[in-house]
Protein backbone atom coordinates (compact mmCIF):
# COMPACT_ATOMS: atom_id res chain seq x y z
CA UNK A 1 0.00 0.00 0.00
CA UNK A 2 1.05 3.64 -0.66
CA UNK A 3 0.07 6.12 2.22
CA UNK A 4 2.42 9.01 1.00
CA UNK A 5 2.90 10.76 -2.30
CA UNK A 6 5.15 13.94 -4.32
CA UNK A 7 3.45 16.57 -5.40
CA UNK A 8 6.09 19.52 -6.58
CA UNK A 9 4.25 20.47 -9.92
CA UNK A 10 2.94 24.08 -10.39
CA UNK A 11 -0.73 24.91 -10.58
CA UNK A 12 -0.26 24.72 -14.14
CA UNK A 13 1.31 21.86 -15.02
CA UNK A 14 -1.42 19.94 -12.74
CA UNK A 15 -3.73 21.86 -14.54
CA UNK A 16 -2.57 20.84 -18.10
CA UNK A 17 -2.28 17.15 -16.48
CA UNK A 18 -5.72 16.40 -15.58
CA UNK A 19 -6.99 18.81 -18.17
CA UNK A 20 -8.54 20.77 -15.65
CA UNK A 21 -8.71 23.95 -13.91
CA UNK A 22 -7.99 24.80 -10.24
CA UNK A 23 -10.93 26.50 -8.70
CA UNK A 24 -8.66 28.10 -5.80
CA UNK A 25 -5.12 28.28 -7.49
CA UNK A 26 -3.91 30.11 -4.64
CA UNK A 27 -5.04 27.76 -2.20
CA UNK A 28 -2.78 24.87 -3.68
CA UNK A 29 0.85 24.50 -1.87
CA UNK A 30 3.61 21.76 -3.54
CA UNK A 31 4.89 19.54 -1.31
CA UNK A 32 7.77 17.16 -1.30
CA UNK A 33 5.77 14.44 0.43
CA UNK A 34 2.36 14.49 1.59
CA UNK A 35 1.14 11.70 4.52
CA UNK A 36 -2.09 10.08 4.02
CA UNK A 37 -2.05 9.73 8.00
CA UNK A 38 -2.51 13.56 8.41
CA UNK A 39 -5.39 13.36 6.00
CA UNK A 40 -4.13 16.40 4.12
CA UNK A 41 -6.04 18.63 1.94
CA UNK A 42 -5.27 17.48 -1.58
CA UNK A 43 -6.43 18.05 -5.22
CA UNK A 44 -9.15 15.79 -6.95
CA UNK A 45 -10.92 15.72 -9.85
CA UNK A 46 -14.53 14.40 -10.11
CA UNK A 47 -16.39 12.05 -12.58
CA UNK A 48 -19.29 14.24 -12.60
CA UNK A 49 -17.38 17.70 -12.28
CA UNK A 50 -14.40 16.93 -15.05
CA UNK A 51 -13.30 20.43 -15.58
CA UNK A 52 -12.74 21.86 -12.39
CA UNK A 53 -10.12 20.83 -9.67
CA UNK A 54 -10.79 20.54 -6.29
CA UNK A 55 -9.71 19.72 -2.43
CA UNK A 56 -10.87 16.69 -0.83
CA UNK A 57 -9.18 14.89 2.45
CA UNK A 58 -7.20 12.20 2.19
CA UNK A 59 -8.58 9.69 3.70
CA UNK A 60 -11.90 8.00 2.98
CA UNK A 61 -14.88 8.16 5.47
CA UNK A 62 -17.37 5.69 4.79
CA UNK A 63 -21.35 6.04 5.25
CA UNK A 64 -21.34 3.32 7.38
CA UNK A 65 -19.99 5.06 10.24
CA UNK A 66 -22.18 6.45 11.79
CA UNK A 67 -23.48 7.23 15.66
CA UNK A 68 -25.88 3.97 15.29
CA UNK A 69 -23.50 2.19 13.46
CA UNK A 70 -19.99 1.23 14.02
CA UNK A 71 -18.76 4.88 15.19
CA UNK A 72 -19.82 6.20 18.49
CA UNK A 73 -18.27 9.73 18.17
CA UNK A 74 -16.07 11.65 15.50
CA UNK A 75 -12.57 10.17 16.94
CA UNK A 76 -14.14 6.48 16.01
CA UNK A 77 -14.84 7.79 11.99
CA UNK A 78 -11.62 9.35 11.76
CA UNK A 79 -9.60 6.41 13.34
CA UNK A 80 -11.27 3.98 10.82
CA UNK A 81 -10.62 6.49 7.46
CA UNK A 82 -6.84 4.80 8.24
CA UNK A 83 -7.78 1.99 7.17
CA UNK A 84 -9.23 3.42 3.46
CA UNK A 85 -6.19 5.57 2.52
CA UNK A 86 -6.06 2.90 0.18
CA UNK A 87 -8.81 0.80 -1.52
CA UNK A 88 -8.20 -3.02 -3.17
CA UNK A 89 -9.52 -2.61 -6.43
CA UNK A 90 -10.50 -6.40 -6.18
CA UNK A 91 -12.41 -5.59 -3.15
CA UNK A 92 -14.38 -2.72 -4.55
CA UNK A 93 -17.53 -4.92 -4.87
CA UNK A 94 -17.01 -6.77 -2.03
CA UNK A 95 -16.15 -3.66 1.37
CA UNK A 96 -19.44 -2.08 2.61
CA UNK A 97 -16.61 1.08 2.90
CA UNK A 98 -16.43 1.33 -1.05
CA UNK A 99 -19.09 -0.77 -2.82
CA UNK A 100 -21.67 2.26 -2.57
CA UNK A 101 -19.11 4.48 -3.52
CA UNK A 102 -17.47 2.25 -6.66
CA UNK A 103 -18.93 4.60 -9.55
CA UNK A 104 -17.40 7.94 -7.60
CA UNK A 105 -14.48 7.99 -9.51
CA UNK A 106 -11.69 10.66 -9.45
CA UNK A 107 -8.32 11.18 -10.73
CA UNK A 108 -5.43 11.65 -7.99
CA UNK A 109 -2.68 13.93 -9.77
CA UNK A 110 0.97 13.08 -8.27
CA UNK A 111 5.15 13.54 -9.57
CA UNK A 112 6.23 10.69 -7.28
CA UNK A 113 4.84 8.09 -4.88
CA UNK A 114 7.04 6.97 -1.99
CA UNK A 115 7.80 2.94 -1.16
CA UNK A 116 10.09 1.15 1.00
CA UNK A 117 11.66 -1.76 0.68
CA UNK A 118 12.72 -4.07 3.72
CA UNK A 119 16.24 -5.73 4.33
CA UNK A 120 14.12 -8.79 6.29
CA UNK A 121 10.60 -8.85 5.25
CA UNK A 122 10.30 -11.15 8.57
CA UNK A 123 11.62 -8.32 10.44
CA UNK A 124 9.83 -5.14 11.31
CA UNK A 125 12.66 -3.90 12.87
CA UNK A 126 15.35 -4.26 9.92
CA UNK A 127 16.50 -1.99 7.44
CA UNK A 128 14.17 -0.30 5.41
CA UNK A 129 14.94 1.88 2.26
CA UNK A 130 12.63 4.57 0.75
CA UNK A 131 12.41 4.39 -2.74
CA UNK A 132 10.70 7.52 -4.64
CA UNK A 133 8.82 6.55 -7.46
CA UNK A 134 8.25 8.47 -10.78
CA UNK A 135 7.48 8.67 -14.03
CA UNK A 136 10.55 8.40 -16.23
CA UNK A 137 10.31 12.16 -17.08
CA UNK A 138 9.42 13.51 -13.80
CA UNK A 139 5.87 14.33 -15.08
CA UNK A 140 3.03 14.33 -12.88
CA UNK A 141 0.71 11.43 -13.56
CA UNK A 142 -2.79 10.25 -12.26
CA UNK A 143 -4.12 7.62 -10.15
CA UNK A 144 -7.39 6.08 -9.79
CA UNK A 145 -9.52 7.21 -7.21
CA UNK A 146 -12.91 6.89 -5.29
CA UNK A 147 -14.70 10.17 -3.19
CA UNK A 148 -17.48 10.33 -1.01
CA UNK A 149 -19.23 13.19 1.33
CA UNK A 150 -19.25 12.24 4.82
CA UNK A 151 -21.95 13.96 7.21
CA UNK A 152 -20.92 13.85 10.46
CA UNK A 153 -24.53 13.38 11.75
CA UNK A 154 -24.00 14.34 14.92
CA UNK A 155 -22.52 18.08 13.74
CA UNK A 156 -24.11 18.01 10.31
CA UNK A 157 -20.82 18.64 8.97
CA UNK A 158 -19.34 17.44 5.22
CA UNK A 159 -16.09 15.89 4.82
CA UNK A 160 -15.52 15.48 1.20
CA UNK A 161 -12.52 12.60 0.98
CA UNK A 162 -10.99 10.56 -0.98
CA UNK A 163 -8.90 7.20 -1.04
CA UNK A 164 -6.44 5.61 -3.59
CA UNK A 165 -6.92 2.32 -5.39
CA UNK A 166 -4.45 -0.28 -5.49
CA UNK A 167 -3.57 -3.49 -7.75
CA UNK A 168 -0.99 -5.92 -7.83
CA UNK A 169 2.57 -4.66 -8.61
CA UNK A 170 3.94 -4.44 -11.93
CA UNK A 171 7.50 -5.91 -12.02
CA UNK A 172 9.17 -2.79 -11.20
CA UNK A 173 6.82 -2.55 -7.76
CA UNK A 174 7.53 -6.13 -7.02
CA UNK A 175 11.53 -5.40 -6.78
CA UNK A 176 11.11 -2.54 -4.56
CA UNK A 177 7.50 -3.92 -2.24
CA UNK A 178 9.24 -7.24 -1.29
CA UNK A 179 6.69 -7.15 1.76
CA UNK A 180 3.57 -6.57 -0.32
CA UNK A 181 4.03 -6.23 -3.59
CA UNK A 182 0.99 -3.93 -4.21
CA UNK A 183 1.00 -0.44 -5.87
CA UNK A 184 -1.33 2.41 -6.87
CA UNK A 185 -3.29 2.61 -10.03
CA UNK A 186 -1.74 4.66 -11.74
CA UNK A 187 -3.05 5.66 -14.84
CA UNK A 188 -1.83 6.54 -18.39
CA UNK A 189 -3.03 9.97 -19.79
CA UNK A 190 -5.30 7.67 -22.24
CA UNK A 191 -6.88 5.61 -19.32
CA UNK A 192 -8.38 9.01 -17.69
CA UNK A 193 -11.42 9.27 -19.21
CA UNK A 194 -12.29 5.53 -19.01
CA UNK A 195 -11.64 5.56 -15.20
CA UNK A 196 -13.86 8.56 -14.85
CA UNK A 197 -17.06 6.83 -16.19
CA UNK A 198 -18.91 4.60 -14.29
CA UNK A 199 -19.88 2.33 -17.28
CA UNK A 200 -16.07 1.12 -17.93
CA UNK A 201 -15.95 -2.12 -14.83
CA UNK A 202 -13.04 -1.20 -12.48
CA UNK A 203 -11.39 -4.88 -13.13
CA UNK A 204 -10.08 -2.93 -16.17
CA UNK A 205 -7.41 -1.76 -14.05
CA UNK A 206 -5.98 -4.15 -12.52
CA UNK A 207 -3.15 -4.81 -15.22
CA UNK A 208 -0.29 -1.80 -14.47
CA UNK A 209 2.41 -3.77 -16.71
CA UNK A 210 2.41 -0.91 -19.12
CA UNK A 211 2.86 1.58 -16.97
CA UNK A 212 6.46 2.86 -17.05
CA UNK A 213 8.09 4.38 -14.12
CA UNK A 214 11.28 4.41 -12.12
CA UNK A 215 12.59 4.16 -8.52
CA UNK A 216 14.93 6.06 -7.04
CA UNK A 217 16.06 5.47 -3.50
CA UNK A 218 16.46 8.07 -1.03
CA UNK A 219 17.17 6.74 2.48
CA UNK A 220 17.52 4.31 4.33
CA UNK A 221 15.76 4.04 7.88
CA UNK A 222 15.32 2.13 10.88
CA UNK A 223 12.13 0.51 12.46
CA UNK A 224 8.90 2.29 12.02
CA UNK A 225 7.77 4.27 8.47
CA UNK A 226 5.26 6.44 9.64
Amino acid sequence: MCYHTKLTADVGQIELALKAQFIERDTFTPKQEFNGFQNPFYPVVRWDERQIIQYYEWGLLADYLTYKGFGKTTKDAIKARNNCLNARVEELTEKVSFKTKINNRCLIPMDGMYEWQWADVNNPKCKKTKYLVTKPDDSVFCCAGLFNEWKDPLTGFTTYCYTICTTEGNELMKQIKNEGERMLIVLSPEEHEAWLNPKVSVMEFTDRSHIELKAVPTEPIQATLF
